[in-house]
């Protein structure tokens, strides 16, 4: 057995985005399609850059800069589809956009999870 030292072009094999479970169990979000749910993992790890540069409004409320095109990028899907998962996050109240101007990206805050109680006592 051999000692693999890991190379500085593969620092990412053991990063990892993160989805919140509660996207798949929680009932009022069961229903936003897996696009969505991967779309929200991604739109959470953007935070850590939004942080990292200071991204913040006046009231503090960190916003992240992340265009349709990157997204369609970065998960392999359509224009349509990463459209539509927008939308979706934005109807479960998980994202919420401000227009920019005309071809800027939008500014996007990301909501937090509302927690629904899933069990009776």
């Amino acid at each position: 057995m051999y000692f693999i030292p890991y190379k500085a072009n593969e620092f990412l094999e053991n990063s990892f985005f993160q989805v919140p479970k509660e996207l798949f169990v929680n009932p009022y979000y069961t229903d936003l399609s897996l696009a969505s749910k991967v779309l929200y993992g991604l739109l959470l790890d953007r935070l850590s850059l939004s942080i990292k540069n200071k991204w913040t409004d006046k009231d503090g409320d960190i916003y992240i800069i992340f265009s349709r095109k990157e997204a369609q990028e970065k998960l392999n899907l359509s224009d349509k589809t990463v459209t539509k998962a927008f939308k979706e996050l934005k109807n479960k109240k998980l994202i919420r956009e401000i227009r920019t101007g005309f071809k800027k990206n939008n500014i996007i805050y990301v909501g937090k999870i509302n927690h629904v109680k899933m069990y009776k006592s």
